[in-house]
């Protein structure tokens, strides 16, 4: 484990792409009333490039967080249609903590 990212993931990794639907994601999308079937894991429509290697090397703590944020909205929003879902998506990564990771947004 890179004791300085806090992740599994070796430490020549360089500016990961990020997949904003992660598994964990598209498992809670996957129970969703009204948005089941619409994205998957991974989704290659939702993708983004971190800035660098601190900004997104592996399944960082950060990560775990907006996962968790998104499973929970899902949870307490059972009727959210895709744009409501989006925009979500949008204001996660339009904070300024995720504009600094993913300078060109999504």
């Amino acid at each position: 484990m890179s004791q300085a990212l806090g992740s599994s993931e070796p430490p020549q990794c360089k500016g990961q792409q990020h997949h904003l639907i992660s598994r964990r994601i598209a498992k809670g999308l996957s129970r969703h009333p009204t948005l089941k079937g619409l994205y998957e894991p991974r989704d290659p429509r939702l993708v983004s490039r971190a800035k660098d290697e601190q900004a997104h090397c592996g399944y960082q703590e950060w990560h775990r967080k907006v996962d968790e944020e998104v499973v929970n909205w899902l949870e307490q929003f059972p009727q959210a249609t895709p744009k409501q879902f989006m925009d979500k998506l949008r204001e996660i990564y339009s904070r300024p903590e995720m504009k600094a990771r993913f300078p060109n947004g999504f």
